[in-house]
């Protein structure tokens, strides 16, 4: 559980990051000290443009899928799970009792089905 937790701090001090550079990446480059870095170069300059708006759009990206990813019903079970471990069992008992109950609807229609099929071909389908 401490690891977990320790992974989603770090997770999201990394999204946190992402989100100051996707908000003002030039403001990011000054904090960090590469202002000073020359660039005179036009096509390393245009290679670096290139990479940066390839990265920002990286960037929003990622941020979006986390945002996805967070409000998924998955991820709230993982919450859950972090708190109580005993959630994983109660979800998993529902969800076999309604495999169990799906299960003896779909039985009942098949043979329903080949009742009707005895029926109608004076033999047993299966």
């Amino acid at each position: 559980a401490q690891r977990g937790e320790e992974a989603r701090q770090a997770a999201a001090a990394d999204i946190e990051l992402l989100k100051r550079i996707a908000k003002d990446p030039q403001a990011f480059i000054v904090s960090e000290g590469w202002a000073t870095i020359s660039l005179e170069d036009a096509v390393g300059l245009r290679d670096i443009r290139s990479l940066y708006e390839h990265l920002r759009m990286r960037i929003l990206e990622v941020i979006e899928s986390l945002d996805e990813l967070r409000s998924s019903p998955d991820y709230e079970l993982y919450e859950f799970a972090e708190q109580d471990a005993g959630v994983i069992d109660v979800v998993v008992d529902k969800e076999r009792i309604e495999l169990e109950t799906e299960l003896e609807e779909l039985t009942g229609k098949a043979d329903e089905k080949a009742q009707e099929i005895e029926e109608l071909t004076g033999s047993v389908p299966f």
